[in-house]
């Protein structure tokens, strides 16, 4: 039997960024296309079968040239709070940020980005 339904992927992290604020035990909901279709929290992601965990800031509408664009963020230096709102499109990707300093909510130089 084959099914043209294509899998999704729920992840959960520690916090996820939106333009309304921080969410903190984030659980989202990616279509096979990287698209996010939902929001939830979650403060016990372990327990919940086939959802992937990722330490850090999720991130959905990065740009696609994710990797220059973490260069950037990383050289403008600001928190993200304030740098994250002019980089973020509809049209962007989910990625995830580690490593930050969470008290200034900024990068670090051990700061990592990871395309979900």
């Amino acid at each position: 039997m084959n099914s043209s339904a294509q899998p999704t992927r729920r992840i959960a992290s520690n916090l996820l960024w939106t333009p309304q604020g921080l969410v903190r035990n984030p659980l989202i909901t990616l279509s096979a296309e990287g698209r996010l279709l939902r929001v939830e929290t979650c403060p016990e992601p372990d327990r919940r079968p086939a959802t992937e965990f990722y330490s850090g800031l999720l991130v959905a509408g990065f740009p696609a040239d994710y990797r220059a664009a973490f260069v950037r963020l990383r050289e403008v230096g600001l928190p993200l709070g304030e740098a994250l709102p002019a980089l973020v499109h509809p049209d962007g990707v989910a990625v995830v940020l580690s490593g930050l300093d969470y008290d200034t909510l900024r990068l670090t130089p051990r700061s990592a980005i990871l395309k979900l």
